[in-house]
């Protein structure tokens, strides 16, 4: 029977059914977010509540230069152009003697204007400097935690993430942070004052007038209560696809080659189409709801100023208020809807906002589950004795043990090979000395003390690790050497790149130790980094050096020159070298064979090699493989 398997078919019905879920979980985010819009108060803008409550000061004085327009328009009015005194259908002629004191009071109108004009743009400009100065403040601090937070978190978040989507709430949500917070709390704030503001005023000029305007409010609120809801889980959703797109970017573009490769670069764009048009219609919709809001507001703010036009009218008619009463009346309505329609509009950015703290808030407040203890101790003097004890691993969401049961006594000194198949727990074992994982039971000593006794930094101080997948940072060759020890002379440098057989490479380069070695070292070879990240490990002189299959990209030649190199380097210092050759290996004082996170043999090569065991077994198949090269020779 022939089986179809539709994977795009799958991966919809996966989206379908992770999208149902954080619906699910939605009413639950909601009350988080409240708490985290309080912490954000608390934490982050009390303590400039000083410079807040000024731009807060200034903002409303700002803002409430249009009411003293509409005061001035009614002295121009009343007391200047005097529409009111009308006799018989006819208005009566202004007396002359009046005349000089009309000038004056037009003259002072005119200063008043020019006056409030100044008085807008210089509190503008108060306000904006305050707004950014603080909002800066706030986004270093965020930068800042959030970088410590990530340095301090444990290995298994890490694993567990894309680094995209990681990097996305790291630079681009607070970069919405940043460009969103202050302003948008700032105007809320400004705008609620301006709404008690007008309507001190409007009760002032007429209180049946006033009963009316306010009459509409409840309306606005009605409207902002439909349109809630679908605006904050739209902005979720669109922050979710933005950080979705940020992965695929960053894993894409890291892993170029393998893409070219394999000739996807029309799959890769087709998908990355995909998820930016999913973006667009987000965004879209969001806009939507935007204005859809919006406009319901304005035509609320429409009808309501018609009908109170009506009602004014009648008013001074009937002899109740002036005509510039009513124009003034009508101009502060304006003010106090403004406001209105402004909380309106805001309220989009207000969710985007508490979306993306929310998202913030998750890095700062994810659990720390490997860190020092209250009382943990510094490791001074090291010997690099190291022992196991009963030791069994097993990572976050895995079903079986990547160790289990792991027992070993390394004294100081000793050079370990750790040997077995891929998956058996090789890599596992060394990074539970590096205290990079907790195990799940047991413990790891170093010279009789628990590693969670002491802190992780004179842990790592004392232990130094090449991985196999190399990490090579931007910029030149020395930089990279003195990471581990910005302290080192020039000639411990040097000593170093001898020791790791790369100083005469260095020494062809037209810049030598100041040559740039591009992101990620990519203008090495393969070789080339794993050499230097020797040289990195060898200039921090650790007491306990761990070797991750570090010699797996160097030819044989190289390889055994550095393995010459490195085994007078292990000869003071315990050393743990994992590697799949037999050459490596037959020199260790110890060899440790896994398989399936178990030990399956521990001994020398002599001792091993007579069993017929597992590492019998590794020995027959290299040899294996060696005749068939031969053979294809």
């Amino acid at each position: 029977m022939q089986i179809r398997w539709n994977p795009l078919r799958r991966s919809v019905k996966r989206r379908r059914e992770i999208e149902l879920a954080r619906r699910r979980e939605d009413p639950k985010d909601r009350p988080k977010r409240a708490s985290d819009l309080g912490r954000l108060e608390r934490e982050y803008v009390r303590p400039h509540w000083l410079r807040m409550s000024i731009a807060v000061l200034i903002n409303t004085i700002s803002a409430a230069v249009p009411f003293a327009f509409g005061f001035t328009a009614r002295i121009i009015v009343d007391d200047i152009l005097q529409l009111n005194r009308w006799s018989g259908g006819a208005m009566i002629n202004m007396p002359a003697e009046e005349m000089p004191a009309k000038i004056k009071l037009i003259i002072i109108v005119a200063a008043a204007n020019i006056a409030l004009h100044l008085t807008g743009i210089a509190c503008s400009w108060i306000f904006n400097y305050s707004a950014v100065y603080v909002s800066q403040q706030i986004v270093f601090t965020l930068r800042k935690q959030l970088h410590i937070k990530l340095q301090q978190l444990q290995l298994t978040y890490f694993d567990q993430r894309i680094t995209g989507k990681i990097m996305a709430r790291v630079l681009d949500d607070v970069s919405v942070i940043q460009g969103n917070v202050t302003g948008t709390f700032i105007g809320i704030i400004t705008n609620v004052m301006m709404f008690f503001i007008g309507t001190v005023i409007l009760f002032s000029i007429n209180t049946k007038l006033a009963i009316i305007a306010l009459v509409v409010v409840p309306l606005w609120a009605l409207a902002y209560k439909l349109f809630d809801k679908k605006i904050s889980e739209n902005q979720r959703r669109i922050r979710e696809k933005n950080s979705e797109i940020y992965g695929v970017v960053e894993e894409k573009v890291s892993a170029i080659r393998v893409v070219k490769a394999f000739a996807s670069e029309g799959r890769e764009s087709v998908r990355y189409v995909r998820l930016a048009g999913d973006f667009v219609r987000l965004a879209v919709g969001q806009v939507k709801l935007s204005t859809g809001l919006s406009f319901f507001a304005s035509l609320i703010n429409i009808l309501g100023t018609g009908f109170i036009l009506y009602i004014g009218a009648l008013e001074v008619k009937a002899g109740i208020i002036t005509t510039g009463d009513l124009l003034y009346f009508i101009a502060a309505v304006a003010n106090l809807f403004s406001p209105v329609i402004q909380l309106t509009n805001l309220n989009a950015q207000f969710q985007w906002v508490l979306v993306v703290l929310h998202r913030v808030f998750e890095i700062l407040d994810e659990e720390i589950d490997i860190a020092d203890k209250p009382d943990a101790q510094t490791m001074q003097d090291v010997r690099g004795d190291v022992k196991l004890r009963n030791v069994s691993l097993q990572y976050p969401n895995a079903t079986t043990n990547a160790l289990s049961d792991i027992s070993l006594d390394i004294p100081a000194g000793s050079n370990v090979a750790i040997m077995g198949p891929s998956g058996s727990g090789k890599t596992s074992l060394v990074n539970l000395i590096l205290r990079f994982y907790e195990p799940t039971e047991g413990g790891v000593l170093v010279d009789g003390q628990d590693i969670r006794d002491v802190t992780l930094e004179s842990l790592r101080r004392h232990i130094s690790m090449v991985p196999q997948e190399i990490t090579i940072f931007s910029g030149n060759i020395a930089e990279n050497v003195v990471y581990g020890r910005y302290d080192a002379r020039p000639t411990q440098v040097i000593q170093a790149c001898k020791e790791a057989e790369l100083h005469d490479f260095v020494m062809s380069m037209p810049e030598k130790y100041e040559t740039q070695v591009g992101e990620h070292g990519t203008s090495l070879s393969g070789g080339q980094r794993q050499r230097l990240a020797i040289a990195m490990s060898l200039l921090t002189d650790p007491e306990i050096l761990i070797l991750d299959d570090s010699t797996s990209a160097l030819d044989a030649e190289t390889e055994r020159r550095i393995r010459e190199t490195l085994e007078s380097i292990m000869e003071n210092r315990t050393s743990f070298v994992i590697t799949h050759r037999i050459a490596t290996a037959r020199h260790a004082d110890m060899i440790v064979v896994l398989e399936d996170g178990r030990i399956a043999e521990i001994g020398t090569h002599d001792e091993l090699a007579r069993r017929g065991g597992a590492y019998t077994r590794i020995i027959e198949l290299q040899r294996r493989g060696a005749s068939l090269i031969q053979d294809a020779a």
